[in-house]
């Protein structure tokens, strides 16, 4: 029997009429190559894993309503920002989006998290 997460990656809220509501938990690239690289990387790889959780729920990015983020620095801001603005350039209505400065993490080699909510709409 396997065990399941104690923090799952993602929560999922059914709303009626086949719509849900899909809070993320917040990622960093710990355990992954991008992991001490520039936030650039970290940031493309925060990206990806929100999108694999989302994913797991049948949406994607282009679903996101809102993402925030924490960073160690915000000198890192700018490194974010392009990434940001590469990943929903796309999209008709990108999500709303916050920025914090000034986070720790658990581990040194990280420098960025990103948590995210998005919402799957239902039945029309």
């Amino acid at each position: 029997m396997s065990q399941r997460p104690l923090f799952p990656p993602a929560r999922v809220v059914p709303l009626g009429g086949g719509a849900k509501l899909i809070f993320c938990s917040g990622v960093t690239a710990r355990g992954s190559a991008a992991a001490g690289r520039p936030v650039q990387d970290q940031a493309r790889e925060c990206l990806g894993r929100l999108e694999r959780a989302l994913s797991a729920e049948g949406v994607g990015l282009e679903h996101l309503l809102k993402i925030t983020t924490w960073l160690s620095d915000m000198r890192h801001y700018e490194g974010f920002n392009e990434v940001r603005r590469a990943a929903f350039e796309r999209l008709e209505t990108p999500p709303a989006s916050t920025c914090v400065g000034g986070a720790q993490f658990t581990t040194t080699d990280v420098c960025i998290e990103i948590e995210a909510i998005a919402v799957l709409p239902g039945a029309a």
